[in-house]
């Protein structure tokens, strides 16, 4: 009994409070441990994220930013951009900013051209500048690093300005009567700008001839409008500028861009107003001789296409304004039929719209002018005789119809055979001998005449449709005139005698020597352009090694002729580093091809035949 009393008192000592407290407080520590320990274990885990780079193995390009700060003259602003290659304006200035992880000893931007620019490490970024003159190509180097692809950076240069003239519409002006002022109104462009105060240059040419001086000045003038357009206007006292009769003013406006070191000066159109001479009235020879145009005159198709818009506009025309347009062309078809008329001996006629009659006045006789030896004048007035005419036999009169033999000499009698042409005109030539056309073209040019004419009285009747048929047919006459006075020479076929042929391939030719041809020319090595674009070809079988070294090196020497260098040497640069690119190798004989310069054309020499083909060769000699 005493022994399960003593296995059920309790021999521990009492728990304090304070033992309390302190236990309870090691399990509120231990419960927020455990709760806190999943989010250490997951940064742990992405801490030794095998995508990351590791700290002890080489450098990666992590992040790259390119900042652009164009010339404050251009007004651009600043842009950023994440990709190497870029276009900016030129002057820009260029701020690289790299990202490698795990941080290089060094690091640099890597010119192929150039020195590399070394990168200044500012924190966990690497920094560097440049400012963009021209077209270069890049990229980032540093140890251990993977080899990257070449960057291109284009240089946009800064164009000069243009200048526009706006008025006047022409560069040639003739002063107006009366004119006082003359108004000059130019435009000038540029991309970026144009200073606001251009120089305006006037020049001042007075006098004719030899006697000619010019004058040269220069003002100020202000333009108005944006920077990128401007337009200057300057109105000109005439008075006051000097201007009279045979001079000319040449105004001339000058302009430069707003870039501040190296402004590019342009100089615009001229424009010229001219003050003519004054005609004024001249004495003696001086006024007859004058400088008379060449008579022009409208050819056979113009007359029948006017007749034709004539009579087109008929219905619309009254009756006396159509008979005096019709007339107009029948004085038109005259000069035209005179002028070939001369081409068969003919004169020309005089061409006016009154025709002759009886009742108007005789032409006054004009007298000889006096002479030295000119025989005296007679003062006595002889009364004319009428000429006698010879006796005849007898048994015949004038009038019983047969000849009577010669006809008297100094002239003949009324309603004798006389030669009219040398009694009442004069003759140039004889008929047949007026001209160098053969018969049958003289014969077509009188036929066209003959239409001319009748094409001429319809057009002076007033009726314009009765003269086309006349006008189509002279037309087509002329034309036949003009094929006739061509010369073709028929072919003739050679007659040979046959050939013996007892005698072919009997001769002697031991004293014949063939005569030594010319060497061929030699063909140089072909280019390295030319063996690249052959090794990078994609086909089966041996090709020719790929010698990028040589190939670079024959692009920087020929940079002046090839259209795009950068780009060609951007992709040399892509094979080397990338030598299984099948896309890069296709690029780069893409370019090739637009580089290479085709050889000249040469006769080339014609293969020694073999020995069966040299004697077919001598047999047919």
């Amino acid at each position: 009994a005493r022994a399960g009393e003593a296995a059920s008192l309790d021999l521990n000592p009492p728990w304090s409070r304070r033992s309390i407290a302190v236990a309870w407080a090691a399990a509120v520590v231990l419960a927020a441990a455990i709760l806190l320990w999943p989010a250490a274990r997951t940064e742990s885990a992405a801490s030794t994220d095998p995508t990351a780079p590791d700290a002890s193995g080489p450098p990666v390009l992590t992040s790259f930013r390119l900042r652009i700060v164009p010339p404050a003259y251009t007004g651009l602003p600043a842009r950023e951009q994440a990709t190497l290659d870029a276009s900016v304006p030129e002057g820009s200035r260029l701020e690289w900013t790299v990202g490698l992880s795990p941080a290089p000893a060094s690091a640099a931007l890597s010119f192929p051209e150039a020195a590399p620019l070394p990168l200044v490490r500012t924190g966990e970024a690497w920094f560097a500048s440049r400012i963009a003159s021209q077209p270069f190509l890049y990229r980032v180097e540093a140890p251990d690093l993977a080899r990257q692809r070449l960057g291109r950076i284009d240089v946009v240069a800064d164009a000069p300005p243009a200048i526009r003239l706006i008025e006047p519409d022409s560069q040639l002006v003739q002063i107006a009567p009366g004119q006082t002022r003359w108004t000059v109104v130019f435009e000038a462009s540029d991309d970026y700008g144009v200073m606001s105060a251009a120089t305006l240059r006037i020049t001042l040419a007075k006098g004719e001839g030899e006697q000619v001086t010019v004058t040269e000045t220069t003002r100020g003038i202000a333009g108005t409008g944006e920077a990128r357009q401007r337009r200057f206007a300057v109105t000109f006292d005439l008075a006051r500028e000097g201007m009279e009769p045979a001079s000319d003013m040449i105004v001339q406006l000058i302009v430069t861009d707003n870039r501040p070191s190296g402004a590019q000066r342009v100089e615009g159109p001229s424009v010229i107003l001219r003050w003519p001479s004054a005609l004024g009235l001249a004495d003696g020879l001086d006024g007859m001789a004058q400088s008379v145009l060449p008579a022009y005159f409208r050819s056979q198709r113009q007359i029948i296409i006017d007749a034709e818009a004539l009579i087109a506009e008929q219905r619309r025309l009254d009756r006396q304004t159509f008979i005096s347009r019709s007339n107009a062309l029948g004085g038109d078809q005259a000069t035209l039929r005179n002028r070939y008329g001369q081409f068969l001996g003919g004169e020309n006629e005089p061409v006016g719209n009154a025709l002759p009659t009886n009742d108007a006045p005789a032409r006054p006789v004009v007298a000889p002018l006096p002479t030295n030896d000119a025989p005296a004048a007679s003062t006595t007035q002889t009364p004319a005789r009428t000429p006698e005419r010879p006796p005849l036999e007898e048994g015949h009169s004038y009038d019983d119809g047969h000849d009577h033999g010669p006809a008297p000499e100094g002239g003949g009698f009324f309603g004798s055979a006389v030669d009219v042409l040398n009694e009442f005109g004069h003759a140039h030539d004889s008929g047949d001998a007026a001209t160098l056309f053969d018969p049958g073209t003289r014969s077509t040019l009188s036929q066209a005449l003959d239409a001319m004419w009748a094409s001429e009285r319809a057009l002076r009747q007033g009726e314009p449709a009765q003269a086309l048929p006349h006008a189509y047919r002279a037309l087509d006459l002329l034309k036949e005139a003009q094929q006739a006075t061509r010369i073709f020479l028929g072919r003739v076929g050679s007659d040979l005698p046959p050939v013996d042929m007892s005698r072919r391939l009997t001769g002697e030719r031991d004293d014949i020597v063939a005569g030594a041809l010319a060497p061929a020319p030699e063909r140089g090595p072909e280019s390295p352009a030319v063996t690249a674009w052959r090794a990078l070809e994609d086909r089966p079988g041996a090709r020719p090694g790929l010698e990028l070294e040589t190939l670079d090196a024959w692009v920087r020497q020929n940079a002046g002729r090839i259209a795009d260098p950068l780009s060609l040497r951007a992709a040399i640069d892509t094979v080397r580093s990338e030598p299984t690119c099948a896309d890069c190798r296709r690029r780069l004989r893409v370019l090739l091809w637009s580089a290479i310069q085709p050889r000249a054309t040469a006769v080339e020499r014609r293969a020694t035949p073999p020995a069966r083909g040299r004697r077919y060769l001598d047999a047919i000699r």
